[in-house]
């Protein structure tokens, strides 16, 4: 599917249009058409022909063209693949004509068309210089190259002519992720339906029964149906028009510029830092003086804004900012946006999201959309808490935590320091703060050795200060020990006690069995989201389920695992 939004002044057509190229009027309110004035957004779906004949789902998006209804405009062009820009042939380029390519080129659409419309009104040298001056207008834009289309709505060869061009536009390329977002433009409920709402579905697909949120309120809702160009679907795909109906929540509660997202996908915030570009026609420099209001999607929020590493930007220039809303909003890096000031009441700029969370203080900052400088700035963090600021994934250092490596080496510096000043009385690692513990982790036995959850530096270890054969022979034996009645009960006591073996319920082990088999339940967790069973984990040793339990229960003992049911999930220190 295709979604193309129409943008224009108010009166040049857009809504007659789409209505001769769909046949659906979109001015759906009594006011409306009583006035004859488009004050809301309308939708209408068509089936048209490309010029090599190829039948494409088309959904128009139609936006109001007068400067009370901005806010309405902007809710309607967020996420579209095209603009049909409208032009009355009779009154050529007019203001809201400009703040409407201003702002269409704010938010990086990359393709569209130019309709000429009342074309019939006029005579050629009158379109001939209409033509001319909308081509200077679009000069050095996306749409430079756009086609202009003379059309009349009484003309069907011109409408048709149109028509096949739409068709021929490609969509945007949508990289699938794993986090569905539509922000809603629609909330109603029709007679025996319950809820439904409207919008384009963005990133990722959403199925039919899936647990949902409503954002900012954070209300949860099922997806009883989808409906797509007006029929029921199991999948939206993202770039489409999607109507979708709910369970469990009033369209009361829900209102235009919500979105509606998967549960624990997203990082809600109220602090963004944004790179912004100041419109070049614009008579006046961009500081943090002014009455603000930001576009994203179709939401409207009132803020402040704060310029980083400048006083002011000036017009056509491009500049960092720190944006402090008034309510919170889940948002991307990437993400687009458009600034009006509202004392002037004019759009003033627009910009792009860089960091959803910034943690360095303003006079600091540097935001950029890249992952490793978030990751940077924070030395460490929890994978899920960036998949949450950024939507993506990166591989965990150790864990599920991800070190700079600058925090990396600073840390495992800081625990062999702690080690080498324990000497062979070793450090608790499950007492270190828990980058410490993690950093821990990642050392190499030639660094420190790990034995009975105490970390020793080399030749420290009880293991390595006591060379009886009893430790030899329990620690070549493994996961399967030896008998301990075949030992002097008394030297098994005391190398209990020196910490080189365990005992656990009678059953002895080597120290660094215990920990091998804490590098094995590690491993069953990182393959298997929901825990591991005992017979998983007694495969994985290699031994009986006589050594694999206590072994298992030593862990849990020990907060590495936890039991639940009949599996084992990761315990407090994982």
């Amino acid at each position: 599917m295709t979604v193309v939004a129409t943008a224009g002044h108010v009166d040049h057509g857009k809504t007659s249009l789409v209505h001769a190229l769909t046949g659906v009027n979109t001015d759906r309110l009594e006011e409306e058409q009583r006035r004859g004035l488009t004050i809301d957004l309308g939708f209408a779906h068509a089936v048209l022909t490309s010029s090599n004949s190829r039948a494409i789902d088309v959904s128009f998006v139609d936006v109001p063209g007068h400067v009370k209804f901005l806010r309405n405009m902007l809710a309607g062009v967020g996420g579209i693949d095209a603009c049909l820009f409208v032009i009355d042939a009779r009154e050529g380029w007019m203001p809201q004509s400009e703040e409407h390519f201003q702002i269409l080129r704010l938010l990086g659409i990359g393709a569209g068309l130019i309709a000429l419309t009342k074309s019939d009104l006029v005579d050629a040298s009158h379109l001939d210089a209409v033509e001319s001056l909308v081509r200077s207008r679009v000069h050095g834009t996306f749409l430079e190259e756009a086609p202009i289309v003379r059309t009349s709505i009484h003309d069907r060869a011109s409408v048709d002519a149109l028509a096949r061009l739409i068709a021929d536009i490609v969509p945007r390329d949508r990289s699938a992720t794993v986090r569905p977002r539509m922000w809603i433009d629609r909330s109603f409920a029709p007679t025996g339906v319950g809820a439904v709402v409207t919008g384009t579905l963005l990133d990722a697909p959403l199925y039919r029964g899936a647990e949902v949120v409503i954002l900012p309120s954070g209300l949860t809702a099922r997806v009883r149906g989808l409906q797509s160009r007006g029929h029921d679907v199991e999948i939206g795909l993202p770039g489409t028009r999607l109507a979708v109906n709910l369970s469990g929540v009033s369209h009361h509660d829900i209102g235009r510029g919500d979105q509606l997202v998967l549960p624990r996908q997203w990082h809600v915030t109220e602090t963004v830092d944004v790179e912004v570009h100041v419109l070049p026609g614009l008579t006046h420099e961009l500081t943090r003086r002014g009455n603000f209001l930001f576009y994203f999607g179709s939401d409207e929020i009132s803020g402040t804004l704060r310029l980083i590493g400048s006083g002011a930007v000036q017009p056509g220039d491009t500049g960092k900012a720190r944006l402090y809303l008034n309510r919170s909003i889940a948002l991307a890096p990437h993400d687009r946006f458009v600034v009006r000031e509202t004392g002037r009441d004019e759009t003033v700029a627009g910009g792009v999201v860089l960091d959803v969370d910034p943690i360095l203080p303003i006079r600091r900052a540097d935001p950029s959309a890249d992952i490793s400088r978030l990751i940077d700035e924070r030395g460490v963090i929890n994978a899920n808490d960036l998949f949450l600021r950024t939507g993506h994934s990166a591989t965990p250092t150790v864990d599920d935590v991800i070190f700079s490596s600058a925090m990396l080496t600073a840390s495992r510096a800081e625990v062999l320091d702690l080690v080498v000043q324990a000497g062979q009385n070793g450090i608790d690692t499950g007492a270190l703060p828990d980058h410490l513990r993690q950093a821990a982790h990642t050392l190499r036995p030639s660094d420190a050795l790990s034995e009975n959850g105490r970390l020793y530096a080399p030749g420290c270890a009880p293991s390595q200060q006591d060379a009886s054969p009893i430790i030899a022979a329990f620690t070549d034996a493994g996961f399967t020990p030896p008998d301990p009645n075949t030992f002097d009960r008394n030297e098994l006591r005391r190398l209990v006690q020196r910490g080189a073996l365990v005992n656990i319920d009678g059953i002895y082990f080597a120290a660094v069995t215990l920990e091998a088999a804490h590098t094995v339940a590690r491993s069953l967790l990182a393959d298997n989201s929901g825990g591991f069973s005992a017979s998983q984990f007694r495969e994985a040793l290699g031994t009986t389920r006589k050594y694999a339990i206590p072994l298992a229960e030593a862990l849990d003992a020990r907060g590495i695992t936890r039991r639940r049911g009949d599996v084992r999930i990761p315990g407090p220190r994982l």
